[in-house]
């Protein structure tokens, strides 16, 4: 079988979701990078796998998905049986609403507070040379 492909830089937050729930699976994949400097995220061919011009976007065969979230669901849902783990609790409908919460929790309250963190502290350096903004931090 084939790697599944996830595109997006390997720092993004996002894509790194995506790249710990494959890892935890033990699942092959490819980590095809997008320059977001050289707005490839804005290209035909990447506006073909997300629509709204974002990243990640990820490809197991004909199957192509955005939104990261969504992506790592389909990842645990796919090879969670073949690597010995239900890390979605699906099995038992109580510990599944547990972890629908947490993931809501992380989605709404945890994300936007430690996002302007990444960004000042990684991305834009990283990416524009800037230097950290504690006062921001």
């Amino acid at each position: 079988m084939a790697p599944v492909k996830v595109f997006g830089p390997a720092m993004s937050t996002n894509v790194a979701r995506i790249l710990v729930c494959l890892e935890e699976v033990g699942a092959e994949y490819e980590v095809v990078n997008i320059d977001m400097q050289a707005k490839e995220h804005k290209s035909p061919e990447h506006l073909a796998r997300n629509p709204f011009g974002q990243i990640p976007a990820f490809q197991d065969g004909d199957i192509v998905l955005f939104e990261s979230r969504a992506i790592a669901k389909y990842v645990l849902r796919k090879f969670s049986k073949s690597a010995g783990v239900d890390l979605l609790r699906e099995g038992d409908l109580k510990e599944a609403a547990m972890v629908d919460v947490w993931t809501e929790v992380e989605a709404h309250t945890y994300n936007p507070a430690l996002s302007p963190v990444v960004y000042e502290c990684l991305i834009y350096p990283a990416m524009r040379g800037v230097p950290i903004r504690v006062n921001l931090v």
